[in-house]
């Protein structure tokens, strides 16, 4: 018997059939890449609340060891030195589980050196110096830079038993990772005024747009009450807040210990 044997050719993909497929893989990717990016932007958020809540917990701990007293900040904005081994980043260090978690995970700045994973580019004001952490402490709750203790000594809120409502008050801040106040360790929260300039001045010092994203106007400041940061209070716990939901005016605001509880309370009757 003879056996006939058919040879199939084997069909290749014809030029319509590549493209739809290309067109198919493009929108996939384009609707999975911002799922991606939101998922790693959460993450990242996440790992700044927590390590804001680690530094809390150092806070709490070395003032358990020391009296009360709270770390302090002594890292200037601008160039020269007031001690800078006795800013909070250093004292910290034995309380805090990774001292290199000082670095926000959000943080972009061009002011780290090459070694922290920056461009090496020293901080402005100085030569050799810079950007040692992300964050900050409110001004009113440090010794060396404190408003009211300079006004009087007896007002000074350096410590836990000093502050009227710890839950209520703002300690740990995200500074800002561009200008003067990027190689600081504390804002200027007394500079601030009114709104809605208060949200442009407060912009310079700290970068209240961390998780929002939202973008700078052509000044270079964010002024939009809406952008979003992670802060930690002086209670230990952390959250993500709107800088306009923070602050007002010099007198009803959450960074003034002397006036965070009439405002907090204010808020709760509402």
């Amino acid at each position: 018997m003879q056996r006939h044997f058919f040879c199939r050719r084997n069909r290749g993909f014809t030029l319509v059939e590549l493209l739809v497929v290309i067109a198919i893989l493009a929108l996939l990717i384009g609707l999975l890449v911002p799922s991606l990016n939101n998922a790693m932007k959460t993450s990242r958020v996440n790992t700044c609340l927590s390590q804001i809540r680690g530094l809390e917990r150092a806070h709490l701990a070395y003032a358990e060891s020391n009296k009360g007293y709270l770390a302090d900040a002594r890292q200037p904005h601008g160039g020269g030195d007031q001690g800078t081994n006795e800013s909070f980043v250093t004292t910290l260090a034995p309380y805090f589980e990774q001292t290199a978690a000082i670095k926000n995970p959000l943080d972009q700045s061009a002011y780290w050196s090459v070694n922290d994973g920056g461009q090496g580019v020293p901080v402005p004001g100085s030569t050799n110096r810079f950007r040692t952490t992300s964050y900050g402490i409110n001004n009113h709750l440090a010794r060396e830079f404190s408003e009211w203790g300079a006004v009087d000594s007896s007002r000074m809120t350096d410590r836990i038993s000093r502050i009227k409502n710890p839950a209520a008050t703002v300690h740990t801040v995200c500074m800002v990772e561009t200008g003067d106040f990027a190689g600081a360790d504390h804002p200027h929260v007394e500079e601030w005024g009114e709104s809605p300039s208060a949200l442009s001045i407060a912009s310079t010092q700290l970068q209240i747009n961390a998780v929002s994203g939202n973008p700078y106007n052509s000044k270079g400041i964010s002024d939009d009450g809406e952008s979003m940061s992670p802060w930690g209070y002086a209670d230990g716990h952390v959250s993500t807040d709107s800088f306009a939901s923070l602050y007002l005016n010099e007198k009803f605001n959450q960074f003034d210990p002397w006036v965070s509880f009439k405002l907090h309370t204010t808020w709760e009757k509402k």
